[in-house]
């Protein structure tokens, strides 16, 4: 598979997993986060070494032609609004989760109804030529981490357009060890987002575990 050049905006423990697995896969990586120098950004440096490029969100993304936004859901609007002009043209893939949401879920095990756990009007409202997909949202990091579950390989449920960029994002998923499972175009997302409310419940809400509990669609 072709190198890609991939920006991830967050360094948090879903952006560094699969920073880590797509450097390992080859690609160019780079990290875009608020204070390259804080204390996070230099121990994920010392942990993929040099040649991955850690900096602010615009030195990021000015040198990819994919960019991950693994940030809290919360500041993804002012991120997007901030760095729109570099996001257009982009394959731009969500992966971030309104995290409040999550966390009163958590405090009254119940979910919330009509809550929006994505950004992603406000991505396509200021970055139109964007090709725009929902993925790596629905689980923690833990199955990013460690994608095998007694030996069978999770799925990954996302969304997007079709065409060559649906490859790329494909080939992406691959990498990381997940098996990946398109549920239709952006107006699916909240089908997306269910799958994240469900593995919510059970890795959480009941208390299975985030390392314990991944997804997979059975077929015959």
């Amino acid at each position: 598979m072709p190198e890609r050049r991939i920006a991830i905006l967050g360094a948090g423990p879903v952006g560094s997993t699969l920073g880590h697995k797509w450097a390992r896969a080859g690609h160019t990586v780079a990290f875009g986060v608020k204070d390259p120098s804080s204390e996070r950004a230099q121990s994920l440096r010392a942990h993929l070494g040099e040649h991955v490029l850690i900096g602010s969100p615009a030195d990021a993304l000015a040198m990819s032609d994919i960019a991950v936004l693994a940030v809290p859901g919360e500041v993804v609007e002012e991120l997007v609004t901030t760095h729109a002009h570099l996001l257009d043209h982009k394959i731009v893939i969500e992966a971030a989760n309104k995290l409040p949401h999550i966390q009163k879920t958590l405090s009254t095990k119940k979910w919330a109804d009509h809550e929006p756990l994505t950004s992603l009007s406000t991505l396509q409202a200021h970055a139109p030529h964007a090709q725009v997909y929902r993925a790596f949202n629905s689980y923690g990091w833990e199955p990013f981490a460690d994608p095998l579950y007694q030996g069978v390989q999770a799925d990954l449920f996302y969304c997007g357009p079709e065409g060559e960029a649906r490859t790329v994002v494909e080939q992406l998923i691959t990498e990381v060890g997940l098996c990946p499972v398109r549920l239709g175009d952006v107006d699916q997302v909240e089908v997306v987002d269910d799958v994240l409310r469900l593995w919510v419940t059970l890795a959480l809400l009941q208390g299975k575990g985030r390392d314990q509990v991944a997804l997979k669609v059975l077929t015959r």
